[in-house]
C-alpha cells in the first residue's frame, strides 16, 4: 500500500483523545493487513511509545512515514538512547530491518531519507518551533487528553497531506513481519 487512507489523526486540530487516536492507528494497521504488536508484561511499553508518537505526530506506517517519525523522535521527544536501542532488540524489529535490507538493499535508508528530505526538513523545521518536547516515554495521564490540547500544549505543528506525501513512494512488502492479529 502507497498511501494511507484518510486518518483523522493526523489532522492538526483532531479532537480524538490520544487513546481514541492510538484505537484508530491500530484499526489502519489491522485493515492494511499488518499485525498490531503489544508490550509484554512488566517490560518497558516500547509499542505503547511508539504507537502514541504515530498518533501525536500524525504519521502512518509507511516507510515515508516510518522515516519522518524517526526524524520527529530524534528531535521532538525527551527518548533515551538506553531505550531505543532496546526497541532495536525487539524480534519484530530486528526482522523487520533484515526484511528491508533482504527487499531493498544495503544502501537503500541513506536513499530513502535522501528522497524524503523536504518533509524530514519539515519535520526538523517543526521541532525546533515546540514549546517543549514531546515525552517519549509515555505518561498514562496523557493518553485521554485532546490531540488538539496536546498539539497546543507542547507546540506539535503535524506536516499536512501534501507534506506526508512523498514524491516517490516505497512498495515494501510488510509480510514478512506481519500476521494479522
Amino acid at each position: 500500500m502507497s498511501q494511507s487512507p484518510y486518518l483523522q489523526y493526523q489532522q492538526q486540530d483532531s479532537t480524538q483523545t490520544l487513546r481514541e487516536a492510538m484505537t484508530e492507528y491500530h484499526s489502519y494497521l489491522r485493515a492494511i493487513g499488518r499485525k498490531t504488536l503489544t508490550d509484554d508484561k512488566g517490560g518497558d511499553a516500547v509499542w505503547l511509545y511508539h504507537d502514541a508518537t504515530h498518533a501525536i505526530f500524525g504519521q502512518d506506517t509507511t516507510i515515508e512515514g516510518e522515516a519522518a517519525l524517526d526524524f520527529w523522535v530524534l528531535f521532538g521527544t525527551t527518548f533515551s538512547w538506553a531505550l531505543l536501542m532496546r526497541y532495536q532488540q525487539i524480534p519484530e524489529v530486528k526482522q523487520l530491518s533484515r526484511a528491508v535490507i533482504q527487499q531493498l538493499g544495503m544502501f537503500f535508508i541513506p536513499t530513502l531519507y535522501w528522497r524524503n528530505r523536504k518533509a524530514l526538513w519539515g519535520v526538523i523545521r517543526n521541532t525546533r518551533k515546540m514549546s517543549k518536547k514531546w515525552p517519549f516515554e509515555l505518561p498514562n495521564n496523557l493518553l485521554d487528553k485532546r490531540l488538539v490540547d496536546l498539539r497546543n500544549e507542547y507546540g506539535i505543528r503535524v506536516l499536512t497531506a501534501k507534506q506526508r506525501t512523498p514524491s516517490h513512494a516505497t512498495e515494501f512488502d510488510y509480510s514478512i513481519v506481519s500476521n494479522p492479529s
